[in-house]
């Protein structure tokens, strides 16, 4: 899969590959992070499920969920946590003591990113499970079509109907990237519903898709002192949309919002503060401005 040999060359080359399929440079950062908590596995699996509309007994792709010791030996679930994962579990893997399971390890079933693949005999991150998951979206045997049948159900066709609409989307979201929802939705709906759109697209620099983490300065230092929290962003929306519609203010213009860092040591940044947090714009600056065309958006640097 990959061309290079070292390990150092060979994470290059991972990280150009994902810039080429569309990746922003300002996600490059979240990567390790993400991967250390099986972020893309986890969802991969969740939605392959849900799309497909799998069984529980199916265990699509050979990944089942189960509770996991430190070492990733398969246990049941403390009923504590059981009994209160109405309330503190989200659904996706690892949660509320809930694990991604690796049914088809070499020995055995075991927590997804500790098992060992039967063909490599290696912790290889259980790459027959991902190359599974990948053949269920370019693939034409049975499981392949249930999934790519359930994708095509969720499709929109970006005809908002004439309805006003903010989108608001951190830049550097590594789990939903820019370049595949949000940029081409808007570029959609603007050929399909052309000067009738009311739709405003607001891109917030030095945002990603994990608020959370942004508070878990020691367990993730470095989140704290390069990201700020779009949910601020998500109120400010709500709050122009509601001037909109109760008072008739115009919709702010689509356009990036140039946040600032907090700076400072990783794990100890400084308090945010206005500054860092400048106000979605009723009239952007040029350089600001995003411009959307029939089937065609251009967001500036």
């Amino acid at each position: 899969m990959l061309n290079t040999t070292t390990t150092a060359a060979q994470a290059e080359e991972a990280l150009q590959r994902l810039r080429d399929y569309g990746w922003e440079p300002e996600s490059s950062e979240l990567h390790a992070s993400l991967a250390a908590f099986e972020v893309a596995p986890a969802v991969s699996v969740t939605f392959a499920n849900s799309l497909s509309r799998a069984s529980v007994r199916d265990n699509l792709c050979g990944y089942s969920y189960a509770g996991a010791t430190a070492a990733g030996a398969v246990t049941p679930l403390a009923p504590g946590a059981l009994a209160s994962m109405f309330s503190t579990g989200n659904g996706v893997p690892p949660s509320s003591g809930v694990q991604l399971i690796n049914n088809k390890g070499k020995f055995g079933a075991a927590r997804d990113f500790l098992s060992v693949s039967v063909n490599s005999g290696v912790a290889d991150w259980n790459t027959p499970g991902a190359l599974c998951l990948r053949n269920l979206v370019t693939g034409n045997d049975g499981s392949a079509r249930a999934l790519q049948a359930g994708i095509d159900e969720t499709r929109r066709n970006g005809n908002l109907q004439g309805k006003p609409a903010i989108i608001v989307h951190g830049r550097a979201d590594a789990l939903l990237p820019v370049n595949h929802t949000t940029r081409p939705y808007v570029a959609l709906n603007r050929r399909v519903e052309g000067a009738a759109s009311k739709l405003s697209y607001v891109e917030v620099t030095n945002a990603q898709h994990f608020d959370s983490f942004i508070g878990l300065p020691a367990v993730l230092p470095g989140y704290d002192t390069r990201y700020i929290p779009l949910h601020v962003y998500l109120n400010r929306a709500l709050d122009a949309m509601y001037d909109h519609l109760a008072n008739g203010k115009a919709l702010p213009p689509s356009q990036v919002v140039r946040t600032v860092p907090r700076g400072g040591n990783p794990g100890q940044a400084p308090a945010i503060q206005p500054a860092n947090l400048p106000l979605i714009a009723g009239t952007p600056a040029a350089a600001d401005r995003i411009e959307v065309s029939a089937g065609a958006i251009r967001v500036p640097d």
